[in-house]
């Protein structure tokens, strides 16, 4: 094995925190990994990582091959990502990050077209309803809803996205419908703990003001999939992405409310790393996402 495998291997795990962290993202086995450790050790002749069953920290050794390993391993991806684009195709492996609310919609347009047009990349998807870091995690390229937490990352908007106030028809007939946002304070809202300030839910003034409503509930989750189906099931109010409601209300199951109070729009971005040299995959993802404009509302 080459001493830059052997880094890549060693890197990994130091980033990682752990051995079984390391192996997960390297889609290898957990022993496996730990062979080539102590193989990288026994080449070098000195002990790089102290390990026991709860902890694991680097020797002083350690701290100087890590310094000198990610130096290596970023030059060797600078040096690869400067010849990308003399590819006469794009192609290779594309890892990309995006949240669960997203999951139907881009499998229903924008993927399947992606791949027919770039046949040669292959897409690696994970979805999630968690903030994900994508240089750590180690993805190419992201899809993110509303405010972006992480300046460093390079950030494209692709297309508005508007929110909508739903309940199922049985829940407001119980209940009563709304007039004003301030009302949403006597009803049990499902909030969705990922969002921004999740327990203020924002809306505009019919003058153009906008203010926020404190909310309750007594379903409280980060999986917005979760909170649409208790919606149709009648157990409260929801609030989030138009494109995600669409399909209840349309045939009856969710029904909105205060539409006449336009809730602040958000914004969907294809974000990337921000690197010396764009490998050509990530570059074409997202100029066909922005090009594409997922309809969303």
């Amino acid at each position: 094995m080459s001493l830059l495998a052997y880094m890549e291997y060693f890197a990994t795990v130091v980033e990682c925190g752990s051995v079984t962290a390391a192996a997960e993202r390297l889609g290898l086995s957990k022993p496996a990994v730990s062979k080539q450790l102590g193989q990288l050790e026994l080449r070098l002749g000195v002990r790089l990582l102290n390990r026991t069953t709860r902890r694991m920290h680097l020797t002083e050794a350690g701290e100087q091959f890590y310094r000198h390993c990610r130096r290596a391993l970023d030059e060797a991806m600078e040096a690869e990502q400067a010849v990308a684009p003399l590819q006469s195709e794009p192609q290779g492996q594309l890892r990309i990050s995006a949240p669960q609310c997203l999951a139907l919609s881009l499998f229903k347009t924008a993927l399947p077209a992606f791949q027919a047009r770039y046949p040669k990349i292959g897409l690696e998807i994970s979805i999630s309803g968690r903030y994900v870091d994508l240089v750590k995690d180690g993805f190419d390229a992201g899809l993110r809803i509303g405010e972006l937490e992480d300046s460093s990352l390079i950030a494209r908007r692709i297309a508005p996205v508007r929110s909508l106030v739903c309940a199922a028809p049985g829940y407001w007939r119980r209940h009563g419908k709304p007039t004003h946002p301030g009302e949403l304070a006597a009803h049990n809202c499902l909030i969705y703990s990922e969002r921004q300030q999740a327990r203020q839910w924002g809306f505009t003034e019919k003058d153009g003001k906008a203010f926020r409503v404190a909310v309750s509930g007594n379903l409280v989750s980060d999986d917005a999939s979760l909170l649409l189906t208790a919606a149709r099931q009648g157990q409260g109010v929801v609030m989030g992405p138009a494109f995600m409601y669409a399909d209840a209300v349309s045939n009856g199951e969710l029904e909105p409310a205060l539409e006449d109070y336009a809730r602040p729009a958000a914004g969907l971005y294809v974000v990337y790393p921000n690197a010396p040299h764009l490998a050509s995959k990530v570059r074409v993802f997202a100029d066909f996402m922005q090009q594409a404009g997922l309809v969303l509302n």
